[in-house]
């Protein structure tokens, strides 16, 4: 069993990594499309501020853990995983129990904002400054349901993503070699 999750702020690389990985024949396991389902059922819009705090809700209602506990019946019967999305230390925790190897993605948040802008995304369409809002609220636990510096402060591997892709690709082999030697 390979079993990755990926911690990182918006725009890290994590869903890059992600796609890497799945082309290497990983299965991708996202802990937001849980949100999403929950969201589409509510017919609520998935901005990201809306999903932050459909995800805080259902985190208090259910257990922090409760996002990573759903991925995980996602991942089951797959030998190679990959999940993505991880913003809790309790979802880290109900990770690291069923021996997924943690992932830490960080990068400047300069380059993170490039990055969103450049993907895209319906959720990425923020000015820089709501975008430093979002990152701090996400990063320092303001947020109810996130605390994603302490998540990348539990991570067993920790990569700085200001490089090029093949920069983090090359990273990522390295950790894939490593955890397959068994150290």
């Amino acid at each position: 069993m390979l079993w990755f999750g990926m911690v990182g702020r918006n725009g890290s690389g994590k869903s890059s990594v992600c796609e890497y990985l799945q082309k290497k024949g990983f299965y991708s396991v996202s802990l937001s499309d849980v949100v999403r389902y929950h969201a589409h059922k509510q017919n609520r819009p998935d901005d990201r501020d809306t999903l932050t705090q459909l995800a805080n809700a259902l985190k208090k209602e259910r257990g922090c853990d409760y996002l990573a506990i759903a991925s995980l019946a996602h991942a089951s019967g797959h030998a190679r995983v990959v999940f993505d999305s991880i913003r809790h230390p309790a979802e880290v925790q109900a990770l690291t129990n069923r021996g997924v190897v943690m992932v830490g993605i960080d990068a400047s948040l300069a380059q993170c904002y490039e990055r969103i802008q450049s993907r895209g995304k319906g959720t990425d369409g923020v000015s820089f400054e709501a975008f430093k809002q979002q990152d701090a609220y996400e990063m320092s636990g303001a947020s109810y349901g996130q605390h994603i510096s302490t998540c990348l402060d539990l991570c067993d591997v920790r990569i700085t993503n200001n490089g090029t892709l093949t920069d983090l690709f090359d990273c990522i082999d390295a950790i894939i070699e490593e955890a397959n030697s068994g150290k």
